[in-house]
């Protein structure tokens, strides 16, 4: 169980280090720059301190440094949320952001929507962390920017490139017999750029159930799981400027899983991407962005009851930036075409969304402002406004108090609407309403964020076993407390998160599935000669895997070790060390389903010119 001690640790010092933190600890980041640039927050480039929303940047330094195999364990012990999932690598797996549920979280890729309309959430658990450069993660009702899906945030995904040429190689082993292998160029000549990535990683996982799952669910083989990925862009500069580019890339997940006893099932599960952009200054005070691309969730059931479930997302988004006097604008498209491919025959296989949105983001003085609007127009439940508006003083240089409030929705799945039998068309998109209030403060010593925020969703989808359907019939009140600092003391550089919530049913005043009432993590890293070592703690409160407080459904809270050593033998070769669950604590995200025990992981990584 997460102890008192254990929060009041993590209570004192998870954000990525601050760039002057970061410089006085152990010298100048090769991403520092980018670090502090933010995209997510507002649709466009801001300083991260300049945002009045809260925000996590997880760059490719804190990827490798976190040691962490799979990407819902390094948003946990990095981006203060929550996880769960049935069972260990490449089982399913989703994210909570302030107690909302995992389908009510946004996940973009390279500004692409990536999702399954069928299940309504992302599949974290086939996203390879090789192919990721950086990940920003926005906290909050984000509607008003990015339209359905975004009510407790958004998590956006920033495949990798370089900015200068180079040729990476590594090979690593582990324990439950881990294989892993990645391999990464990037070529700069002139005008154009290129940059090719790809790798494989199998792990021998134990069984993804235990007996708690019952007879139906139970096996105790090993579930095995394998992933392959690529990635491929290509830039082009014209003459006058503009920037064309391509992108590619496509992680395929195939993994065991537990039916029952008997029986090998397995689910391979295609998750790509693909897009061309262009990137126009057409003057000094109008930036345009241009995307046109497409997402696809293909996952491919085989058991006794084999099963197909496709969903391909065809995505136009034009954006324009305008700097004015009074401003900096963003005026705004987006075309979005979702369609289903299935073993099941769904009453509507597609579904067609166009969306304007607007934005501005202006500083008078000591006071900023921040405000969004957007206009979904959707061909099956009609059309829906939202927006958010934000509101900040600047007290000192240093020292920023804000207040925010925002409306955000999800439209029901495929399988919510379409399903044959067990399905209601006549659903309306969940809704949320939600303030918070914020306090940031950002000195050369340490940087500190405290936000209070208090948010209510209704309309919640649940089956009505009266009318055997579903129905908007929940509603949820969730309010909380997170606090986040990092720090340089004693050689050392310190960060820390902890959030204290109360996720409950508005008419029951249950806790929430699967969501804890605290949880925290706290880190600890230094930089000597050519050595990095890094140490953290990540814990969470107790929780229940269902909405009704059964006692049977009731999950101990944990707390969890992990760490890192590096050695940089020269500029090429580097050798690293990593584990998660150094204790060996047994614990579970989901009832009758496994977590990974103890894990060690040495890797070599080479980086040539």
């Amino acid at each position: 169980m997460l102890s008192a001690a254990a929060l009041a640790i993590a209570a004192l010092p998870l954000l990525p280090f601050s760039s002057a933190l970061h410089a006085q600890a152990q010298g100048a980041r090769p991403d520092a720059a980018l670090a502090n640039v933010l995209v997510t927050a507002t649709r466009m480039p801001l300083a991260e301190d300049a945002t009045l929303a809260q925000t996590t940047v997880i760059t490719r330094r804190d990827i490798e440094a976190a040691g962490s195999s799979t990407l819902v364990e390094l948003l946990q012990r990095a981006a203060g949320v929550e996880i769960r999932s049935t069972g260990g690598a490449g089982q399913p797996a989703g994210v909570f952001i302030r107690g909302a549920s995992a389908q009510q979280t946004l996940v973009l890729v390279d500004g692409l929507r990536l999702s399954s309309a069928t299940a309504g959430g992302a599949a974290f658990e086939n996203i390879a962390l090789d192919l990721i450069e950086r990940i920003e993660v926005v906290k909050g009702p984000m509607s008003g920017l990015y339209g359905s899906d975004a009510i407790g945030g958004v998590v956006q995904i920033f495949t990798r490139g370089y900015s200068k040429p180079r040729l990476t190689a590594e090979l690593g082993v582990g324990s439950n017999s881990t294989l892993a292998f990645n391999t990464g160029f990037s070529t700069i000549e002139g005008n154009n750029s290129l940059t090719l990535n790809a790798g494989y990683r199998e792990v021998s996982a134990r069984s993804a159930s235990n007996v708690n799952a019952g007879s139906f669910t139970y096996n105790p083989d090993r579930d095995p799981y394998d992933n392959t990925h690529v990635l491929m862009k290509v830039a082009h500069t014209l003459w006058q400027g503009e920037v064309l580019s391509v992108s590619a890339w496509q992680s395929v997940g195939h993994t065991k899983f537990d039916d029952g006893p008997t029986g090998d099932p397995s689910n391979k599960q295609t998750l790509s991407g693909v897009q061309l952009a262009s990137e126009n200054n057409f003057a000094s005070f109008w930036k345009s962005n241009l995307r046109f691309g497409q997402t696809t969730d293909n996952s491919v059931v085989s058991s006794s009851s084999p099963a197909k479930f496709k969903t391909t997302q065809n995505q136009l988004v034009w954006q324009n930036q305008f700097t004015t006097p009074v401003g900096a604008w963003l005026l705004g498209y987006e075309w979005l075409d979702q369609r289903v491919a299935s073993s099941t025959e769904y009453d509507k296989s597609k579904r067609n969304t166009q969306s304007f949105f607007a934005s501005v983001n202006e500083t008078i003085d000591q006071q900023r402002l921040s405000a969004s609007v957007r206009r979904d127009r959707e061909d099956q439940f009609g059309s829906r406004t939202t927006g958010s508006i934000s509101y900040g003083i600047q007290l000192q240089t240093d020292e920023l108090v804000y207040a925010s409030y925002g409306e955000a929705f999800r439209a029901p799945s495929f399988n919510d609407l379409y399903y044959p039998g067990f399905s209601n068309p006549a659903l309306r998109p969940e809704k949320s309403r939600s303030v918070e209030y914020g306090w940031r403060v950002t000195k050369p010593e340490y940087r500190l964020n405290l936000a209070i925020f208090d948010n209510q969703i209704d309309d919640l989808i649940a089956y009505d076993f009266k009318t055997n359907a579903p129905q908007n019939i929940l509603r949820a009140h969730i309010k909380g407390l997170e606090l986040s600092t990092d720090f340089a003391w004693a050689g050392f550089n310190w960060r820390g998160a902890v959030t204290a919530q109360r996720p409950e049913d508005a008419e029951t005043h249950k806790q929430l599935r699967s969501r804890a009432k605290q949880f925290g993590s706290i880190a600890v890293s230094k930089t000597w000669s050519k050595w990095d070592f890094a140490v953290d703690v990540s814990g969470n409160g107790k929780r229940f895997d269902s909405g009704s407080e059964a006692v049977s459904s009731k999950l101990a809270g944990y707390t969890l070790l992990g760490g890192s050593v590096r050695y940089r033998i020269d500029k090429t070769w580097t050798l690293e060390l990593s584990g998660q669950n150094l204790t060996g604590h047994n614990y579970e995200l989901a009832r009758g389903y496994n977590t990974p025990g103890r894990n060690v992981f040495f890797n070599v990584k080479a980086v040539a010119f």
